[in-house]
C-alpha cells in the first residue's frame, strides 16, 4: 500500500471511522505504524473525529426544556451514544466537501492550461485535448456534486432525532458465552443506526478491536483501535441496513502494544 493509493481512496479517514474491510484495515496498519507521515495523518483524524464528538455532546447537552426527552436520552451512557452516533455522521460530509474542493482546483488547472493553449500557433491538436481534458473535468465535478448532494441529503435523515434507536448492552460473562444470555435487537422498521454498548469488565488494553460475525462466519463489521470511554465502555454503531435477520456474534479483543489480539469477550445474538 503506497501513498498515492492511500490518497485515493481516504484510507485514513476510512480506517478512523471503521469504514475499511479487515483485510484492508490490517494491510495499512502494517503501512502506517512504519511511516511517520501516515502516523501524523491518523492521529490528526482522530483528533478531529474527537473534535465533532465533543461538539455533538455539547449539542445533546443544549435541549431545549421544551422539548421531550426520550427515556434512554435520559441515561448517561444512552446520551453518550446519541452524541457519538452525530460525530460519526458528521465526517464523511466534510470529506465529501473536501474532494469536491479538490476537483474544483482541478477544474480552475485545466482552464488556465487551455487560455495557453490558445494563445500557441499551430497548436490545434493540443487545444482539441485540453478541451476534451476539461469536458471530462466538468462531467467529473458534476457526478462529484450529486454525489454529495446526495449524501447530504442522505446524512441530513440520519441526524434526525431517533426516538426509537436500538442500543443493545453487551456484558461480559466469567463462564464464556454459553453461560450467558443471548441479546436480540429488533431491526429498526426505517433504516438508521443501531448500537452495542460493550463492557469489557475488569480487562485494560490501550486499544480495542470488535468484530460482528454472522453465524457462518461471514465479518460483517470490524473496528480497529476502540478506546473506553469516559464510562469504561465501547460504542460500536452499525447501520440497520448491513444486517438482516439471523445469529450473530460480536468478538471483542485487546489490543496490547506489540503482541496478538487477546480474547475479552465473545456475544452472541439474534436479530429479528
Amino acid at each position: 500500500m503506497d501513498h498515492q493509493a492511500i490518497d485515493a481512496g481516504n484510507i485514513t479517514e476510512r480506517y478512523v471511522t471503521g469504514r475499511l474491510a479487515p483485510e484492508e484495515a490490517a494491510r495499512f496498519e502494517e503501512h502506517y505504524l512504519d511511516c511517520p507521515s501516515c502516523c501524523a495523518r491518523v492521529e490528526a483524524a482522530e483528533r478531529l473525529q474527537r473534535g465533532l464528538r465533543r461538539l455533538a455532546e455539547e449539542a445533546a447537552a443544549g435541549t431545549p426544556g421544551g422539548l421531550r426527552v426520550s427515556p434512554w436520552s435520559r441515561s448517561p451512557r444512552m446520551g453518550l451514544a446519541a452524541a457519538a452516533l452525530l460525530a460519526v455522521a458528521l465526517l464523511p460530509v466534510w470529506l465529501q466537501h473536501r474532494e469536491v474542493r479538490r476537483l474544483r482546483s482541478d477544474l480552475g488547472s485545466t482552464r488556465e492550461a487551455l487560455a495557453r493553449a490558445q494563445t500557441e500557433t499551430g497548436s490545434a491538436d493540443r487545444l482539441a485535448v485540453v478541451e476534451g481534458e476539461l469536458q471530462q473535468t466538468r462531467r467529473d465535478l458534476a457526478a462529484e456534486t450529486a454525489q454529495r448532494e446526495a449524501l447530504a441529503r442522505e446524512m441530513a435523515a440520519d441526524r434526525q432525532p431517533q426516538a426509537d434507536l436500538p442500543v443493545v448492552p453487551l456484558t461480559p460473562f466469567r463462564g464464556g458465552p454459553a453461560d450467558g444470555p443471548v441479546r436480540t435487537l429488533e431491526l429498526p422498521k426505517k433504516p438508521g443506526w443501531v448500537a452495542f454498548w460493550v463492557e469489557p469488565g475488569d480487562t485494560d488494553f490501550p486499544a480495542y478491536r470488535a468484530t460482528l460475525r454472522r453465524a457462518e462466519g461471514a465479518v460483517v463489521f470490524q473496528a480497529s483501535r476502540l478506546a473506553l470511554n469516559d464510562l469504561g465502555a465501547l460504542l460500536v454503531t452499525v447501520h440497520s441496513t448491513s444486517l438482516r435477520p439471523g445469529r450473530y456474534q460480536l468478538d471483542l479483543d485487546g489490543l496490547p502494544p506489540a503482541a496478538a489480539p487477546v480474547p475479552v469477550g465473545r456475544f452472541p445474538l439474534r436479530i429479528y
